[in-house]
């Protein structure tokens, strides 16, 4: 199995079907890091959200969606002596068009966004939409066969019961 990388990116089309196999490459990026589950649900949440407003709103012309744009997602992890946080771009370079069902009335996606998230900033201008969101610090990460500090029973568990060994490379998925 590769070494969780710090650095995540992917860029897929504004297809609303591309966006399941987006939240598996994310999920599995951030359970690599060994991010806490409660953080990394709140994370997968945000992240999945920023990515369904691109494809809703920036690449939609009527009811269809324009399958041609494209999403870049780019994630880091910033750590500390004590702890780390996840650092994530969504950028789009579509024009903001309302969906057409909502009557004008805006949904809950910008809300749950901030809630899961410490920080969220938003730019938007004439090249896109950049959404930047900053997660709430979480445990340094355990080194192989240690728990990382204030893991549940559960994690500590998992952690010194598990096999160390690599998996066959035909076992191990690869995102793009």
């Amino acid at each position: 199995m590769q070494t969780p990388s710090d650095f995540y990116r992917i860029q897929f089309t504004a297809d609303p079907v591309q966006l399941v196999f987006f939240r598996a490459g994310l999920g599995a990026w951030l359970e690599g890091l060994q991010w806490p589950t409660a953080d990394r649900i709140d994370a997968l949440l945000a992240i999945s959200e920023a990515c369904t407003n691109s494809v809703q709103h920036a690449y939609r012309i009527g009811d269809a969606v324009d399958t041609e744009g494209e999403i870049d997602v780019t994630g880091r992890v910033v750590a500390g002596p004590d702890s780390r946080r996840i650092v994530v771009t969504v950028r789009d370079s579509g024009v903001w068009r309302g969906s057409g069902d909502s009557d004008g009335v805006a949904g809950y996606g910008l809300t749950a966004i901030r809630a899961c998230m410490e920080r969220v900033k938003i730019q938007h201008d004439e090249r896109g939409t950049v959404v930047t969101m900053t997660s709430r610090a979480v445990p340094l990460a355990a080194r192989r066969g240690e728990t990382a500090p204030g893991a549940t029973a559960t994690e500590r568990a998992t952690s010194s019961d598990a096999p160390h060994e690599d998996p066959p490379a035909s076992q191990v998925q690869q995102y793009r």
